[in-house]
């Protein structure tokens, strides 16, 4: 099939807070189908507008197929999916986004068993959308945390029946602080977790300042 000349992107990336659906019935409207979802990774991919990674040429590209693109000055092909979770994926960029806006706006999180409900997949499908999403959230060689931080905490354990509550409980539970750096007004959050061993709040904060702050040169 001969190639077509493809007009260029639209001119701005994704901003945040106008392009990211708060409600279902949103997300449902702005993805409706596979080739909204090009379009989105084509805003993110390229966020001015298409660049060769060859020749430096920013012309509208050729759309050899709905996920190639071809330079017209070099004749590279690129894959919009290359380097991603969804690179030569056979399920439908629909379900990928739909398993993104669940597991991210659900407040306990999504089982496999409730995405092959929800998408219509194979159990097998929603495992492995599940599974890749939950790799790619976790940054290997993640900084500190700097700039204005969040701290929480939750407790993990029982007590007894008649027991006291709280720290001061006779089972010791493990604190688990939970820190969030806000990147930007609406843009979302980057956090870290961890267990302290020990309920003390200056265990607590030695861990947390040890583990996950950034602090300033002069301490």
């Amino acid at each position: 099939m001969p190639l077509s000349a493809d007009a260029r992107p639209e001119d701005r990336g994704v901003v945040a807070g106008q392009d990211d659906p708060r409600t279902y019935h949103a997300f449902v409207t702005l993805f409706p189908d596979d080739e909204a979802c090009v379009r989105y990774i084509e805003r993110l991919r390229w966020p001015a507008g298409f660049v060769c990674s060859a020749c430096g040429n920013n012309g509208g590209p050729w759309r050899a197929s709905r996920e190639r693109r071809v330079c017209p000055a070099c004749h590279k092909q690129v894959r919009l999916g290359a380097g991603t979770l969804f690179d030569k994926t056979r399920t439908p960029l629909t379900a990928w986004f739909e398993a993104a806006w669940h597991m991210t706006t659900a407040k306990n999180g999504r089982s496999a068993k409730t995405l092959e409900r929800t998408l219509g997949t194979s159990d097998r499908v929603a495992w492995t959308i599940l599974q890749r999403y939950r790799v790619a959230r976790v940054r290997a060689q993640r900084e500190r945390l700097d700039g204005n931080v969040e701290v929480d905490e939750t407790l993990v354990g029982g007590v007894e029946p008649g027991g006291k509550r709280g720290r001061g409980c006779q089972a010791t539970p493990e604190v688990d602080p939970l820190a969030t750096r806000r990147i930007a007004p609406l843009a979302g959050h980057r956090g870290c977790g961890f267990v302290v061993d020990g309920a003390r709040p200056d265990e607590a904060r030695a861990t947390f300042l040890a583990q996950a702050i950034a602090l300033p040169a002069d301490g």
